[in-house]
């Protein structure tokens, strides 16, 4: 795996579980920074809603699967150049998520 991954303007120091904007270091909550080190891991493939929550250590509960949507809207925010249409962070609809990179 590399050492970076770049995704957009912005790229994912895969050691030290970083995103940077050019020269300015992104500040990413710690799920959030848990939610891209496990992502970054499966790159390109999907990780369910159930199999995130007990990634990071939740009891796994509808619950649950709806804060980690609440997490994964607000990473949006922070990675994609247009949330609401992303690009990287994508929905596979009805079974969870899959991040890609350029």
């Amino acid at each position: 795996m590399p050492k970076t991954l770049n995704f957009g303007n912005l790229n994912y120091d895969v050691a030290r579980y970083e995103v940077w904007d050019g020269e300015y270091l992104l500040r990413l909550t710690s799920t959030e920074s848990k939610l891209m080190k496990i992502f970054s891991s499966v790159l390109g493939e999907l990780i369910s809603r159930t199999d995130l929550v007990a990634s990071l250590g939740r009891d796994v509960s509808s619950a649950q699967d709806r804060a980690i949507d609440v997490q994964i809207t607000r990473l949006r925010r922070k990675i994609e150049v247009n949330p609401s249409q992303p690009r990287y962070l994508q929905t596979v609809r009805g079974a969870g998520y899959m991040l890609l990179f350029d």
